[in-house]
């Protein structure tokens, strides 16, 4: 690993934990039906520099506009607007980079150029540069009713009609983006397989075998590729063992993997809990909590023991992650890593509060670190 230092700005992770958390307050919608749709994969975030640049984004927050983690850094997002509000967008970034917090609404494209509304909510993190700071950004869709979408009906006939038009939006936004993953990732796969299998069968009917032979095998290479794009897309619409499994024999399976996947590490699952005891709605949401803690665990805690505990509290769940390594919240993060340690947390925490749990992290550097999320049912 390199030791000098990165270029560009760092930002610590607990900064952007007590962000996210600051952001989520003041994010709540003020009025009735004013709430906002979120990607169903988690919280599409980002950090941006104060005049709009992206330095990282989660897959979230890629896939809302079309672009992988690693294509939409850089991209400024004036350049995703209309030209003709461009000078609007340029203001009401002003504004964040002026404020501790700012929300405004705004027609964003994606990489097909369709205009999204989309309501930015941006909270400042500071960076090690003087002065400085970056904006951590959260993307939602709102679900204030348009003009002319609902007809005049009364009240309680009007929220019900409400209700299943959100749902519909949520559901055909779901549907556009999933089309565009398979669209531009696996269409493309299995169309590149598809002329690798006709030119091999030209090499063979020219009679050129050992060029043929060797097409073939990085045909085979490549359709190994796509199928693991297939299990990708798949985990992440949900996670097959929640359904196979339930979620405490997922979690366990997940320490296995995990303990199975690394060199002198050991990963206890201690639980208490049922299956039935967790309710549905929840159970996705608890096993990325303990994926991405586990993960981020193994990449960058340099530990030798983790403890993933799932039991019962006081009127609710209480899922727990501990280990013995080095300790992170306070270690600087090159805002190109952001996306995979920082990022990926934060949208954990964003799951756990939006549905009324509490989020916490605590770390040293002799005492490892705990995450834990706790549920009220």
């Amino acid at each position: 690993m390199d030791a000098s230092q990165p270029e560009g700005p760092q930002v610590k992770l607990l900064d952007l934990i007590e962000a996210m958390r600051r952001l989520g307050i003041a994010a709540q919608p003020n009025e009735p039906g004013a709430g906002s749709l979120t990607d169903a994969r988690g919280a599409a975030l980002a950090i941006l520099t104060p005049d709009g640049t992206f330095l990282s984004a989660n897959r979230s927050a890629a896939a809302l506009f079309g672009y992988s983690c690693a294509d939409l850094a850089g991209k400024q997002l004036v350049d995703m607007a209309p030209d003709d509000l461009h000078a609007a967008l340029a203001s009401e970034l002003s504004m964040s980079a002026h404020s501790d917090f700012h929300s405004f609404s705004v027609l964003l494209g994606s990489r097909t150029g369709h205009p999204t509304r989309l309501v930015l909510h941006q909270q400042s993190v500071p960076t090690n540069q003087d002065g400085r700071s970056a904006l951590l950004t959260l993307f939602e869709e709102p679900l204030i009713r348009e003009p002319g979408l609902v007809d005049a009906a009364p009240l309680s006939e009007a929220s019900a009609r409400d209700c299943v038009t959100y749902l519909t939006m949520g559901q055909q936004k779901e549907r556009q983006r999933l089309a565009a993953e398979l669209h531009d990732g696996l269409g493309q796969a299995l169309t590149l397989v598809k002329l690798m299998a006709e030119d091999a069968r030209m090499r063979i009917r020219r009679g050129q075998v050992d060029d043929a032979a060797q097409l073939l095998d990085a045909t085979v290479l490549r359709i190994r590729e796509t199928i693991g794009e297939v299990r990708q897309i798949c985990g992440e619409l949900r996670p097959l063992m929640l359904d196979r499994l339930g979620l405490p024999a997922a979690l366990s399976s997940l320490c296995r993997r995990v303990e199975r996947g690394t060199e002198n590490m050991s990963v206890v699952f201690n639980c208490d809990v049922d299956d039935d005891d967790v309710p549905e709605h929840l159970k996705a949401d608890m096993f990325r909590v303990a994926q991405e803690a586990l993960n981020n665990t193994v990449k960058h805690a340099a530990a030798t023991e983790i403890t993933l505990g799932f039991r019962r509290i006081a009127g609710g769940l209480l899922l727990t992650i501990q280990d013995n390594g080095v300790g992170y919240e306070n270690r600087p993060l090159p805002t190109e890593d952001a996306c995979a340690t920082g990022l990926g947390l934060i949208g954990m925490q964003h799951r756990v509060e939006s549905h009324g749990g509490t989020f916490l992290i605590s770390s040293s550097g002799t005492g490892g670190t705990l995450v834990s999320a706790a549920w009220t049912l």
